[in-house]
């Protein structure tokens, strides 16, 4: 681990038009990273096989990307490019993902669940048609499967991500209540010393005290690996709300970020 420097964190979870659900050009992000002065910037666009399982993979062109990625290096050479992924997780086309992943030189992958059991956890029909806490416990029970079972990963985005479509629907609904096995995911990450993430998206969608929450079990777990991203997917989402919720970071104890380059992972004092 590296030691813990002081710096402008820079935002690990970015969509480019290279994915799927985004349009956005690469270069529009740019001048608001030098703006914002980090001193890295990186795309995690999306690597989801087999989508719900109709044999279709959202995937991009990792090989134009990073052409375009090394072009770029050198037209703003103030700012690191680098290069990063965000894989849907699928049980059955683990070889697959890691071949993927080793074939091509990443400086970090992201973990995520987007979909398993033909349900999309970012639409709210199958909530209402199957009932909430089915659906929850369904996603929950998928996330610790995954991160039991998949180790070739750097950072876990968004845990909350089905429960924020869940609150979309009943704003009356508390993740407290899925407490023991978000607790099994949490422990499972930090023995694994793996990181979590802050996604600034999915919080938009929640109250403070969700967020408060999450931070305060996973710190009480013994979490220390933390990461805070914006999951954009157009330019104006760059680091967004990153100045809300950073001072919940530091008031729930944590005292660095991390971020990672080459897949080594490094703190960042806040």
């Amino acid at each position: 681990m590296a030691i813990i420097i002081t710096m402008v964190i820079h935002d690990q979870h970015v969509h480019s038009y290279y994915s799927f659900d985004s349009e956005q050009p690469i270069e529009e992000y740019l001048s608001l990273a030098i703006e914002a002065g980090v001193s890295y910037f990186v795309l995690t666009d999306h690597y989801d096989a087999n989508y719900l399982d109709k044999g279709e993979d959202l995937s991009f062109d990792v090989e134009r990307q990073h052409r375009e990625l090394e072009s770029l290096q050198k037209k703003y050479p103030s700012i690191k490019m680098l290069k990063g992924i965000e894989v849907g997780y699928k049980p059955n086309r683990i070889k697959e993902i890691v071949n993927k992943i080793h074939k091509y030189d990443f400086d970090l992958i992201n973990l995520s669940l987007h979909e398993s059991d033909g349900i999309d956890y970012f639409l709210v029909d199958t909530f209402i048609e199957l009932g909430i806490d089915t659906v929850l416990n369904i996603y929950f029970q998928r996330i610790l499967e995954m991160v039991n079972d998949f180790d070739d990963f750097d950072v876990l985005c968004h845990l909350d991500y089905g429960f924020k479509t869940a609150y979309r629907i009943d704003p009356s609904i508390s993740i407290s209540k899925y407490e023991d096995i978000i607790s099994k995911i949490m422990t499972t990450l930090i023995k694994k010393d793996k990181t979590f993430e802050l996604n600034t998206k999915v919080q938009e969608y929640l109250p403070l005290s969700h967020t408060k929450y999450i931070l305060n079990l996973y710190k009480r777990l013994g979490g220390t690996n933390i990461t805070i991203s914006s999951d954009a997917h157009k330019k104006d989402r760059y680091r967004s709300s990153f100045d809300k919720y950073l001072p919940l970071i530091k008031e729930a104890g944590f005292d660095h970020l991390v971020y990672f380059v080459k897949r080594k992972r490094h703190k960042l004092k806040i």
